[in-house]
């Protein structure tokens, strides 16, 4: 018995052509985000991370993370990545009323204060989510700049869904491509009489730009001399506790910061 193989073939030659696009075609405004993060940081203010839905794994792939260091503040809400259960509490029926919700975004917003030295990286494959549109206005508004990760070609074939009729490219500052084709799924397949489309891309080359933003980052705060408290392995370095407390300690100090008081 043969062992089907086509359909991951495929995909996996389909990512290496995600990863060829953001390689020969990203790396100037990579290198221009990751000035803004770098600066950002440097002052002792924050790069805050944002993604709904699926577009939140590269937020929590930026930080926390193994190998990850301080500066950043994820606005990771609950009801906007755990909708596993898919009906019931916390069900995807809720998940996408809130996703589609600009209101619950400035909500989210009143619970930081943004500085002008600041910014924000938004995640997010259509650049047409409402919430991820509003995230993005609200720190634009705040004066902090905003890095938006996005498909472009998606984006561009799709109607805006945010009340100023703006997409996330029509926001941000700086703009990263994943390449992603429109509609994430890039294999077509037939059955039944049914055109249906499988294997993402989105969430692959989300997770190589957050990398390389994230590499890059720390690779100029090296070079600047900047102090960089990295996040150590569990079980595999020796003073993992030490340096955990460390980085705990001041992670707190910059979230505080950055926390609205109501004033």
């Amino acid at each position: 018995m043969s062992v089907p193989n086509e359909y991951w073939r495929s995909w996996i030659s389909n990512v290496k052509g995600i990863i060829d696009h953001i390689t020969s075609t990203q790396l100037q405004n990579i290198n221009k985000a990751s000035n803004i993060i770098t600066s950002a940081i440097e002052s002792g203010h924050a790069c805050f991370l944002f993604g709904s839905g699926h577009a939140a794994i590269p937020v929590m792939e930026m930080f926390p993370r193994y190998g990850s260091t301080l500066g950043f503040i994820p606005i990771v809400d609950l009801p906007l990545v755990s909708f596993l259960r898919m009906v019931g509490d916390l069900g995807y029926p809720q998940f996408d009323f809130i996703e589609n919700s600009p209101e619950y975004g400035r909500r989210i917003m009143e619970n930081y204060s943004v500085h002008k030295e600041d910014c924000v990286i938004v995640f997010s494959h259509s650049g047409t989510t409402p919430i991820s549109v509003e995230i993005a206005i609200q720190f634009k508004n705040r004066g902090a700049p905003v890095v938006g990760v996005t498909s472009l070609t998606h984006a561009r074939s799709a109607k805006p869904r945010h009340p100023s009729n703006l997409r996330l490219h029509e926001v941000a500052d700086v703009i990263i491509d994943t390449g992603v084709p429109a509609g994430d799924v890039s294999l077509t397949i037939d059955l039944e009489g049914k055109r249906l489309r499988i294997g993402p891309l989105s969430t692959v080359a989300f997770t190589i730009v957050a990398n390389m933003l994230l590499l890059n980052t720390i690779e100029k705060l090296i070079n600047s001399g900047h102090e960089i408290p990295i996040f150590p392995v569990r079980g595999f370095d020796a003073d993992a506790d030490a340096r955990m407390s460390l980085i705990l300690s001041k992670h707190r100090e910059l979230y505080i910061k950055h926390i609205a008081t109501g004033d």
